[in-house]
């Protein structure tokens, strides 16, 4: 019988008792139930290889495609993983100028998952594979209780805003230009907005994510500052739950309340690979920005 442990911020948990590979309909209900709560699990002590993983994964809804994404991070894997390593093709960390590098330097700001496509990622699924002994970890934050600890005038001002998303943000703002301007990563924009409602639960929720270029409607700066302002607001320490990660941990997320990044780690001299898997959100498909008109008081009170 599984057993679960809350930690610390208790909005995350550790589920002992389930093989991933072998999981039963049962464990996977259990899961589902735990997540409700818990938007974030940690099973320990797996053992799956890729396909374990996916299919594992794809027990909990349609998985999404890294297709488009295999030339810099999913080399010789299924459409539907993405490999989180610092190697390359010899088998030792690549060097710190090389395109992967840099890409995932971007990872260490606060992120949702996928946040930039139509259809965004709902649970992200991460297996440690090879893992730092120092740095590297990985940090989550609830946007559930971020929105419930606004005040009031900010709930106000938040409720019925909406957010342009872009996977080139993050990156653009490291430096990062080498993108082709066909490039669907540069002309793929989507919008989000910054509150939802989740459907299991009925608890309103920030969706904030670096990934979040300007919000619609509102004059870059002001937008730009209460992103920034939210964001802050939400990864208060109290609020914030590092996983240091162990060899065979299977954390995963619900991307729908969270948001993550990734710590430093010394990439020069250390191994570190992962591999993810995740599921898509299709109720929180991206809305169209035409017609979006912010009131007067909210660009103001932004500024």
């Amino acid at each position: 019988m599984p057993t679960l442990t809350p930690l610390s911020p208790a909005f995350a948990a550790r589920i002992e008792g389930i093989d991933a590979a072998r999981a039963s309909e049962a464990d996977v209900a259990f899961i589902r139930e735990a997540m409700k709560t818990h938007c974030v699990v940690v099973l320990p002590g797996q053992a799956i290889d890729g396909d374990e993983q996916a299919d594992f994964a794809a027990r909990f809804g349609e998985l999404d495609s890294y297709e488009k994404m295999s030339g810099d991070y999913a080399r010789g894997m299924r459409k539907d993983l993405l490999n989180v390593s610092n190697l390359g093709e010899d088998g030792k960390p690549v060097g710190s100028e090389d395109r992967r590098r840099l890409l995932d330097m971007g990872n260490r700001f606060w992120h949702t998952d996928a946040s930039f496509k139509h259809v965004p990622a709902h649970l992200s699924m991460l297996y440690g594979i090879t893992v730092t002994r120092d740095g590297g970890e990985t940090q989550f934050a609830d946007m559930r209780v971020a929105w419930d600890s606004l005040d009031d005038d900010r709930k106000e001002l938040v409720e019925g805003l909406a957010a342009e998303h872009s996977s080139t943000t993050a990156r653009r703002f490291l430096g990062f230009n080498d993108f082709r301007e066909d490039n669907p990563a540069v002309t793929n924009r989507v919008t989000h907005d910054l509150v939802r409602v989740l459907p299991e639960t009925g608890r309103k929720t920030l969706y904030l994510s670096s990934h979040a270029d300007h919000i619609v409607g509102m004059p870059v700066p002001n937008g730009r500052l209460l992103l920034s302002e939210l964001t802050e607001h939400a990864t208060r320490p109290e609020n914030v739950f590092t996983h240091v990660w162990s060899a065979g941990d299977l954390v995963i997320w619900d991307n729908r309340c969270t948001m993550h990044r990734s710590c430093r780690y010394r990439a020069d001299r250390e191994t570190r690979q992962l591999r993810r898997t995740s599921t898509v959100a299709p109720e929180f498909a991206a809305r169209d920005p035409a017609g979006i008109e912010v009131p007067a008081w909210k660009i103001e009170a932004a500024a």
